[in-house]
Parts: C-alpha cells; structure tokens; sequence
C-alpha cells in the first residue's frame, strides 16, 4: 500500500476541489449552532436570571418543547454527519473522474441517494460496537460487584483487550462508509465486503489508521494552540477577584460562542481530511468486485 501517495493525493483532491471541504463543514453544523445559543444566552442573562432558571420548576409545557429540541438538535447532527460523510467520500470518488472541480451543487446531487444507506451503515456498526463494548463491560462490573472489588483489579487485563476490538470497530466503520460509496451496494453487504477487506490486509490497514490518528492528533496540537491562548484571555479576566459576576458571564457566554464553534470546525476539518484518505485506501485495498463465471469463460475461451 503506497501510503505517501494516499496522503498527498487526499490533500491535491481536497484543496481542488473546495466543496469536498465545505461538506465536510456541515458535521459542525449541530454543535456549532449549540454553541452559539449556549454562549448567547448565558452572556445576555444575568446572575440572577440564570439563577432563577436553575432554581424554578419548569411546566410540562416547557419540558415538552425542551425534549423535542434536544432531539431535533440531535437528529439534526446525526444527518449532518451523515450527509458530510457521504459528500466527502462521494467527492473523492467523483474526482477520480473528473478533470474540473466539482460544485457544491453537483456533489449534494451525488450524494442524497447514499443518505439513508449511510445511516444505516452508521447505525448498523455503531450497534455492533455497542454490544461488543457494553456485555464484557457489563459482565465485569457484575464480576466486581460480586467479589467486593476484588474482580475489578482481575479484570484490568480483560479490559485492555477492548483495545484492538476498538481499532478494528474503527476500521470496520471507516470501510464500511468507504465501501458503500464506492460499491453502491447495500447496507449489510457494504459491511461484509468491509469485513472481507479487513481480514484481507489487517496490518496494513492498522498502520493507516495509525498514520492518520498521529496526523490528526499532529494538527489537533498545532491549533490547540491559538485556541488555548483564546482561553486563557476569556479565563484570566473571569480569575480576577473584583470582576463583577455580569462581567463574569459575559465573558463565559462569548467565550462559549467563540470556542465551541471553533472546536468543531476544527475537529471537522480533520475528519473530512481522514474519510478522504479512507475512499482512496478503500480503492487501492478494496475488495475488487467478483467476477461473473460465464464472463471468465468468455475470456479464457478467447
């Protein structure tokens, strides 16, 4: 596997074609319009009125209106994510073809019937992982509670076993995702075909993971930086002992609308740079499609 050439090429295809990364930007939606709200309701209160907030009952009404929020915020960020996931992947793939730069327009088009097979693919792996993470979680927790916390301390050996299962979940989901835009297929043969190719070229599918995560983690130090010097110019104001509490929350509400948004697009930023070099791994390692026995037949008769 030529891992420079995959990682060059992901950037060259990236920074060509700028609606791969403002597809990548919609997964940031969700929290950034959190952040927004969070941090523009707490600097416009005052002590007293977050106080009372917190402090008062609230009615059903307004229990009721707060749960559905919650759950559209939540549903929304789910198809956000989803939607960016198939852009970003559909894009690199449509690149492969393609001598012009593609319009946000032209990729949206390409990528809505991917939509629902994707959520299905995210919710598919994700319950997999669930369900392998949570049962010897569960059953180590009985085990410790049973022997007084003694099973705990047994169980530590146990627990560091969860971390290839975790690469591997991590990698079938990527190939997964990759393997549904590529193959156009469905929901549980895209995750078999994933499974097949895992097996298939596991090491050196692990060190691509690990290449991307050190890149990924590189990049997260390198702008952690300017955010954290942010931080601590919102913070040392709040520290001071004379600062009046308005003071206080107006300046931890703009600090919420600043950091929460910038956080996403960061973390944003990195996964549209990582799913695009998985579409490009899934072409290079990717189960090459099967081939039609009477087509052999042709072609050995020839």
């Amino acid at each position: 596997m030529n891992y420079g050439n995959i990682l060059t090429t992901t950037w060259k295809r990236i920074w060509q074609n700028k609606s791969i990364i403002w597809f990548g930007m919609l997964m940031m939606l969700g929290p950034a319009l959190i952040g927004l709200l969070m941090g523009g309701y707490v600097s416009l209160s005052s002590p007293g009125q977050i106080e009372r907030f917190f402090e008062s009952e609230p009615s059903d009404v307004v229990l009721l209106i707060f749960f559905f929020a919650y759950f559209f915020f939540i549903a929304f960020t789910i198809g956000m994510t989803a939607i960016s996931f198939v852009g970003v992947l559909k894009g690199t793939l449509m690149t492969q073809n393609s001598t012009t730069p593609l319009t946000f327009s032209e990729l949206w088009e390409a990528s809505l019937p991917y939509f629902w097979r994707m959520l299905g693919v995210m919710f598919s792996v994700g319950f997999m992982l669930f369900m392998v993470y949570m049962v010897p979680v569960v059953v180590l927790a009985l085990f410790g509670a049973v022997t007084a916390g003694v099973g705990f301390l047994c169980a530590i050996p146990f627990m560091l076993l969860l971390i290839p299962v975790g690469i591997v979940g991590y990698l079938l989901f990527s190939l997964s995702m990759a393997a549904l835009v590529a193959e156009d297929g469905t929901v549980f043969d895209t995750i078999r075909s994933a499974w097949t190719t895992l097996r298939a070229k596991f090491w050196p599918l692990v060190l691509m993971t690990v290449i991307l995560y050190m890149l990924q983690f590189g990049v997260g130090l390198v702008i952690a930086i300017p955010m954290n010097v942010i931080q601590f110019a919102f913070m040392i104001p709040m520290s001071a002992s004379n600062v009046d509490p308005a003071e206080m929350l107006r300046y931890f509400g703009i600090f919420l609308a600043l950091f929460i948004p910038l956080s996403s697009i960061v973390q944003s930023l990195g996964l549209t740079y990582v799913n695009s070099a998985w579409m490009l791994t899934w072409l290079e390692a990717g189960t090459p499609p099967s081939v039609d026995p009477e087509d052999e037949i042709i072609e050995y008769a020839a």
